[in-house]
């Protein structure tokens, strides 16, 4: 269940390197390494990244002598003219670094001729919950491959489907966890395997903390769990609207997604994820997307606790034909014997897009999750 989450702080640092500013009566410059993400395949090399130096206006300027170096070079090494060779999965900063100390650099992204990522490596479900484990797979030269699971350990936890067109179809039975869950990818030639966990939670009343684990996919990358909650509240109308809160503080960072739904839930369903444009999010009135939704819409933030680095804000984004981001589904909706309100659980699958690179394919992030939470009554507006 080893996780690259380092890929993160590297996207992060090639960012940072690329606004190094170069002043002089030329006026002001940046030093750029392009493209800023790449990728590659265990043993295939890549062409030198472009560098250069970019003035106000956009023109690309001679950067002048400079060195190239690489890190990890577990995962990729680089010569001097800046080819680059893939060494092992992972992901590494490659860095071009001017006599002045100036640099600038960009990432790269290595992997196996055969690859299988879990999306979702950690489950967090209700007693009854059932769901396929989430997973891609890539391959450098295509084949047909076979995947398998192993029996679970604890299978009054759950079980699982081990082979078939079924494997990975997950059931959930008695609170517990975590319990390993292992998955197996061949494809006659290389052999994988790679291993999550599943937590099965039974909550009894609303006034129990929630759990929620999520994943994002981009130039950020996240792999984490933390409490998390659901409320119905009034909108502006004096009708209901649903919002579901996953958060933490972690990693010097505090990481959330928010998922508002227009209306209340109140049976188990498949809701709509709609796009939200972050220019939405600063009106106030009628307009207003949190105390008067007029559509269902999802954010995922990353807020650094040092307040001089910038935050991540990843605002739910359809296609150019189809302005749906994706869903949140409501597995089971449980009253309970105390406390009013309801249990909830489910999952979440949205496409965002960053603000800070809002104009820009870097900036895609696929968002996912699952989640065990009260649902209660509250209040977040003031009208």
């Amino acid at each position: 269940m080893k996780r690259y989450l380092f890929a993160l702080c590297l996207a992060a640092a090639a960012a940072a390197f690329a606004c190094v500013n170069l002043s002089d009566s030329g006026g002001q410059r940046v030093l750029v390494v392009a493209p800023v993400l790449d990728s590659v395949f265990v043993g295939d090399t890549l062409l030198p990244r472009a560098v250069f130096l970019e003035d106000g206006a956009g023109n690309h300027l001679d950067p002048g002598p400079f060195q190239w170096s690489i890190n990890p070079t577990s995962v990729a090494t680089v010569d001097a003219s800046g080819r680059i060779a893939g060494k092992g999965k992972g992901a590494a900063l490659v860095v071009a670094t001017r006599p002045d100390s100036v640099a600038s650099g960009a990432v790269v992204i290595v992997s196996r001729q055969l690859e299988m990522t879990l999306l979702l490596d950690t489950l967090f479900l209700m007693p009854n919950d059932t769901i396929t484990v989430p997973l891609a797979i890539v391959q450098k030269t295509p084949a047909v491959t076979t995947l398998r699971f192993d029996s679970s350990a604890t299978p009054s936890v759950y079980t699982i489907d081990t082979t078939g067109p079924t494997a990975g179809r997950l059931t959930a039975h008695g609170a517990g966890g975590p319990v390993r869950y292992v998955a197996h990818l061949t494809n006659g030639t290389d052999s994988i395997a790679d291993t999550g966990a599943v937590v099965v939670v039974s909550l009894t009343d609303t006034s129990e903390d929630g759990k929620f684990y999520m994943t994002a996919f981009g130039t950020g990358i996240r792999h984490q769990s933390g409490g998390a909650f659901a409320l119905h509240y009034p909108k502006r109308n004096g009708k209901l609207a649903f919002r579901l809160v996953d958060s933490l503080t972690r990693n010097a960072a505090k990481d959330s997604v928010l998922i508002t739904l227009r209306d209340s839930i109140l049976a188990a369903g498949t809701f709509e994820i709609d796009s939200l444009n972050p220019r939405e999010t600063a009106v106030v009135g009628p307009l207003d997307p949190y105390c008067n939704p007029k559509r269902s819409w999802g954010v995922w933030s990353s807020w650094p606790l040092d307040i001089t680095l910038p935050p991540i804000l990843a605002y739910s984004h359809g296609t150019p034909s189809d302005s749906v981001a994706g869903h949140v589904i409501i597995t089971q909706y449980v009253t309970p014997p105390v406390g009013g309100g309801a249990i909830i659980s489910g999952r979440y699958l949205f496409r965002a897009r960053r603000l800070d690179l809002y104009g820009d394919p870097l900036g895609a992030e696929t968002i996912r999750g699952t989640f065990v939470v009260p649902l209660r009554l509250g209040n977040i507006c003031n009208f």
